[in-house]
């Protein structure tokens, strides 16, 4: 069955949409930038990273790996490329690499990836090159193009040679930002004025236009049979002639969902569509396209919680989205939108009812299940990190911006809540809370790391902190308490990691951290010296990490790469 591969964060992931599967590829530790497909053996695939958080692990290079047994085949450019890679491409016959460096220059490497070896490499542009391909008849001749620029490469004698392609007289983009080739080898191009240009290879001028293909930028080409595929940033799909460049046919996305079209490629008969929301759309082109993957878009994504009695979890993002996820088969069961940027939420200990809180101290109640509003509040101007139930659903505290503590009766879990009183004490905003398992005690961490107690029913601080190092919490979420005091690494800071969650059964802990990883410990953890296991699969810092239901499952999301990663616990 044919499988499609994109990458998502710091991992490569081979995604067979007959069975709605994926595998995945974690050689690398910092956000892959770009992905190429050998046209002399498919199952060999290269992918390129940024430079990631380590000076020396975290060295931007490539990898090439098998898509079918996950081995990496090699590794390159380390100490060599400068920021990043940001593009690569196999020559046609499968033995080179090219690649694209991210740093002032822009240079051009080509390596024999079998060997390791660098075959050639010169400046690129002075101006970014956005990206870089192999004409599909020949392994010494390339095209790179990027900030008004398209460049026609050759090969010859161990060094490369350069000659620009002629704009003439028609309009010269800002970016050229996608190009692709016709079976008969000639080049297409897509730019940033929404422009679509067929040329010459030979001569390197423009044989062919249709000006205003798209309403803004191009982003990406396909070609299937001598007609052409482009994505845009109107969020549409379209079909033209290989010919002349006329439209043929339109599929128009909805752009309040899926925001704009950033990627396309063929599986088989499919076209597979990539989303700037983090969705992949599927089907046969002109039918009614199914989304396989879902995900948030804009804005960076800190909200997750775990339903109390289902292998179910929620996730809220800055892109006023609310998912309700399958975890058993990784899929939505509900999605809702909010009017604010989402920040944190919560089930209810019944697991019906969702609080949702956003970045401006707004916060609503939902049912789980539809969505409905039922009720909606405003706690301070600031943004919440924190919110959670008590065990028996009667209190919800809110943990804002602003320092306070806010407490609501909620024993009317559908209807209106209460106002308690708030809890004063922290001299910098709320991170995190949890309730006793018998809901009368309150602990919360703040940003200046402090860790209080307080007493639920006044709201009154509990000064004597000592006397509550053995009170059973009903949930663990805060990252500072005698219980998990050996969490925290020689040379870690208080800021370095950002979410905690202990299992439900009390035996372990799992943490998130600013280095993109998700850390396993036993629970408790009161030694400095805990041994702890790491996970790397985000790219940027984890902003939250749960333990579903029956503990075989944790979640982890990532903040700026905006990843829902599921891990399974294996029980030795």
């Amino acid at each position: 069955t044919q499988s499609t591969g994109y990458y998502q964060a710091a991992v490569g992931v081979i995604y067979n949409p007959a069975t709605r599967s994926q595998r995945f590829y974690q050689g690398h530790n910092d956000d892959i930038k770009c992905i190429a497909l050998n046209p002399a053996d498919p199952s060999i695939v290269a992918t390129g990273q940024a430079a990631g958080h380590d000076e020396k692990e975290g060295q931007p290079h490539v990898r090439v790996w098998n898509c079918e047994t996950l081995e990496t085949l090699a590794v390159f450019g380390a100490g060599v490329f400068q920021r990043g890679v940001g593009s690569v491409s196999f020559s046609p016959d499968g033995k080179y690499v090219l690649a694209v460096d991210e740093g002032n220059d822009h240079t051009i490497y080509i390596y024999d990836w079998n060997k390791k070896h660098k075959v050639a490499s010169q400046k690129g542009h002075q101006d970014p090159v956005l990206g870089a391909e192999y004409m599909p008849s020949s392994s010494s001749r390339f095209i790179t193009y990027g900030k008004g620029h398209i460049i026609f490469w050759e090969l010859e004698g161990g060094k490369l040679v350069k000659k620009s392609g002629l704009f003439e007289k028609n309009p010269k983009p800002r970016f050229v930002t996608s190009l692709a080739f016709t079976p008969k080898g000639e080049p297409v191009t897509g730019d940033s004025n929404g422009n679509l240009f067929l040329w010459s290879p030979s001569d390197r001028k423009i044989v062919k236009t249709n000006t205003g293909a798209h309403q803004g930028t191009i982003y990406s080409l396909a070609i299937k049979d001598d007609e052409i595929y482009t994505g845009g940033q109107d969020c549409k799909v379209k079909r033209f002639s290989g010919t002349d460049l006329s439209e043929q046919d339109c599929w128009s996305l909805a752009s309040e969902l899926h925001g704009r079209v950033k990627a396309i490629a063929f599986v088989g008969d499919k076209l597979a569509v990539g989303t700037y929301n983090n969705g992949v759309l599927y089907g046969l082109f002109g039918d009614e396209p199914e989304q396989i993957i879902h995900g948030h878009g804009a804005g960076d994504l800190w909200g997750g919680a775990d339903h109390p009695s289902e292998n179910v979890f929620a996730t809220v993002g800055q892109d006023k989205v609310v998912y309700v996820w399958d975890a058993a088969n990784h899929t939505p069961k509900h999605v809702f939108s909010i009017e604010k940027p989402g920040q944190s939420c919560a089930f209810s200990p019944c697991g019906s009812v969702l609080a949702v809180a956003t970045t401006t101290g707004e916060w609503y109640v939902l049912d789980a299940n539809t969505g409905e509003k039922l009720s909606s509040y405003v706690s301070g101007d600031e943004q919440i990190d924190a919110i959670s139930y008590s065990p028996d659903g009667t209190l919800l505290a809110v943990g804002s911006h602003d320092n306070f503590v806010y407490l609501f009766d909620s024993s009317n879990l559908t209807g209106e809540y209460t106002s308690k009183g708030k809890c004063t004490g922290h001299s910098s905003f709320i991170t995190h809370l949890d309730f006793s398992s018998d809901g009368k005690v309150l602990q919360t961490t703040s940003g200046d790391y402090e860790h209080l107690y307080w007493e639920t029913e006044t709201g009154e601080q509990i000064t004597s902190s000592k006397d509550q190092r053995d009170t059973p919490m009903a949930s663990y979420t805060c990252i500072l308490g005698f219980p998990v005091c050996g969490i925290w690494p020689i040379g870690y800071d208080g800021t370095d990691i950002n979410s905690l969650c202990r299992s439900h059964d009390g035996k372990l802990l799992v943490t998130a951290d600013d280095f993109g990883l998700v850390n396993l410990f036993r629970y408790p953890c009161c030694n400095p010296n805990a041994e702890w296991s790491s996970f790397r699969g985000h790219s940027a810092h984890v902003t939250k990490v749960r333990f579903l239901k029956d503990d075989r499952a944790v979640i982890s999301l990532g903040g700026r790469d905006q990843s829902i990663i599921q891990w399974a616990i294996d029980s030795e």
